[in-house]
């Protein structure tokens, strides 16, 4: 994500900005106790103020949602900016220019501005189509008998293409290949082009932005797709947009839920009835980018399926590819539609109350996890149980740690008659105990003194500058990552917790860093340096041990050489000094 924007840049525009002074101008704080300010956290619905905001870290955490980060990330979730939006925002605030080698391909940009523009354009003339086409009774029929209002097709912009296959080539007879790289023509064998959309209702897709990126096209009789959308462009990718979130978004300051359908028709006939937090997904199923977006701008999602197995498959699959997504403090429900019906049909005929009663009564994302494995196995055998505890770890292991995965797993343990601390160790009680680790594992220190060192020197960077010597190198799961930090904070002593996660933007420690960044490790300000040096120095020991079994080992069955054993005295009669002062 930053691969256009100098790193040094950012470094150095998070040390200009001071993010109380920031979330401050659009969130009211107040002190509290020591350098953290707190607030009812902007991000969800709460009376008691959770949002805590630290001048020390330049970084914020919600304990109700967990809403987290850095400046950057405030303006991301706040303001609704894309990550280079919001460096931009940034940086006029504190005087600084964005630096152009992190602008994008500039001859990319034009051009795909060119697309929106043009794309503007095509959505006005498929409009006057309504109006002017010899065609245009058939489909204000059309869409009176959808029961879609004037006002409605106003609002999103729904407009006409007619049958003939070169009506854009037509109208916009200097923009052929502009109009092919959106996707609205094809190419023939002979070089020449055609319209992609014909005789088709059309619905312009607009991105979070507000630009019109692709289009969905919906036949009037009968033919085959029913629906088409724009193909793949440069501005425009299926897997990461929502028809109808520009829409959302443009009438809600703050989205309490959304609602997630299947088509564009059903999105129109829900804003028809108010019902203006509906989104739809443009004909892929639901991804983890969707997911993602949505939850930047909600705490909570519904999803909407038929009722039907192909509807609870498709949700099942919904379910699998939100729950890594399940941080504390969302929530995800599952709408199953009566046979027969969709949204549009359902709204108009049940109207708002009614519709918005089965949103209320939809399943939580726990029930339809263990409701749905309960139709896989058989749980009053045995066997049976053993499978659902099998079916069910394997996908609980993907949620985040957290209260709502202690939660799922005390409900599993609930349902399967079994102690919670079962399911939670990482040996399952049906098999054998692994092998007691050897010598030289056992006086490595626990993970737990690897984490706390990881998550001292995120809340406060500037340990590592006591530490005069390099880390050891270490074969411990996660202690990669210590040296990586412990590095990077040594070479570059003025980075806050804030501007150091920013390091880890995108990638798979984001979460966990950012989680260690706010946890209380109970150690007194004094007792910080003193308590990093110790872990350090532990494991240095370690490594020195862990050479000593190695030369005793070979010694018993190779023999060493003179400098091994050297070596190997050396390192005893150290560990003995050590010992004697400990």
């Amino acid at each position: 994500m930053t691969d256009h924007i100098p790193r040094d840049f950012i470094d150095l525009l998070l040390n200009r900005v001071e993010i109380v002074d920031l979330i401050d101008s659009r969130v009211t704080l107040r002190k509290k106790t020591g350098s953290n300010f707190f607030a009812c956290c902007p991000f969800h619905n709460e009376k008691n103020p959770s949002f805590s905001v630290s001048q020390t870290k330049q970084f914020y955490y919600c304990f109700g949602c967990g809403a987290h980060g850095n400046a950057i990330d405030f303006l991301m979730q706040y303001d609704r900016l894309n990550f280079p939006e919001a460096i931009d925002t940034l940086a006029k605030q504190v005087g600084m220019e964005v630096p152009k080698q992190a602008m994008r391909n500039p001859v990319k940009s034009a051009q795909q501005q060119t697309l929106y523009e043009l794309l503007e354009q095509v959505a006005k003339f498929f409009q006057t189509q309504i109006r002017q086409h010899n065609q245009a009774n058939r489909v204000v029929n059309y869409l009176k008998q959808r029961g879609i209002s004037g006002n409605i097709a106003k609002d999103f912009e729904i407009g006409f293409a007619p049958s003939s296959w070169d009506t854009l080539l037509q109208a916009f007879p200097e923009h052929k290949q502009q109009l092919f790289d959106a996707g609205m023509l094809i190419k023939k064998d002979d070089g020449g082009f055609y319209d992609r959309f014909r005789d088709r209702i059309m619905f312009p897709i607009r991105d979070r932005r507000g630009r019109i990126i692709g289009f969905g096209g919906r036949i009037i009789d009968q033919g085959e797709p029913k629906y088409l959308n724009s193909p793949e462009t440069t501005i425009f990718q299926k897997g990461h947009e929502l028809y109808g979130l520009y829409q959302t978004l443009q009438a809600h300051k703050q989205l309490h839920r959304i609602l997630v359908v299947e088509g564009y028709m059903d999105v129109i006939a829900l804003f028809q009835y108010d019902i203006n937090y509906a989104v739809a997904t443009l004909g892929t199923a639901t991804s983890t980018s969707h997911v993602e977006r949505l939850f930047r701008h909600t705490s909570e999602i519904i999803f909407c399926f038929d009722g039907d197995q192909a509807g609870r498959s498709a949700a099942w699959r919904a379910l699998q590819i939100t729950l890594p997504l399940m941080h504390d403090g969302v929530q995800v429900r599952f709408m199953f539609l009566p046979d027969g019906e969709d949204p549009d049909s359902l709204v108009r005929k049940e109207e708002k109350n009614a519709f918005e009663k089965q949103i209320q009564d939809a399943l939580p994302i726990a029930d339809f996890f263990f409701q749905t494995l309960a139709t896989q196995t058989d749980i009053s055998s045995t066997d049976g149980r053993a499978r659902y505890v099998k079916l069910a770890s394997d996908l609980l292991k993907n949620l985040p740690a957290g209260i709502f995965q202690q939660m799922m797993l005390e409900e599993l343990a609930r349902k399967v008659r079994v102690d919670v601390k079962q399911l939670q160790s990482p040996t399952p009680p049906s098999q054998p105990k692994t092998q007691a680790p050897s010598v030289s594992r056992s006086r490595v220190r626990p993970p737990s003194a690897l984490r706390l060192a990881i998550t001292l020197l995120i809340q406060q960077p500037s340990l590592a500058q006591h530490i005069d010597e390099p880390l050891p190198d270490l074969e411990i799961n996660g202690y990669a990552l210590l040296k990586k930090i412990f590095e990077l904070v040594k070479e570059r002593p003025e980075l806050t917790t804030g501007a150091l996660l920013e390091y880890w933007r995108g990638e798979p420690e984001e979460a966990h860093l950012a989680k260690l960044a706010h946890t209380e490790h109970m150690i007194p300000e004094k007792g910080l340096i003193q308590e990093f040096q110790g872990l350090i120095k532990t494991f240095h020991k370690s490594v020195h041990e862990k050479t000593i079994e190695t030369l005793l080992s070979k010694a018993a069955i190779t023999g060493l050489s003179n400098e091994e054993r050297l070596r190997l005295s050396e390192l005893i009669n150290t560990k003995n000094q050590i010992s004697s002062l400990e």
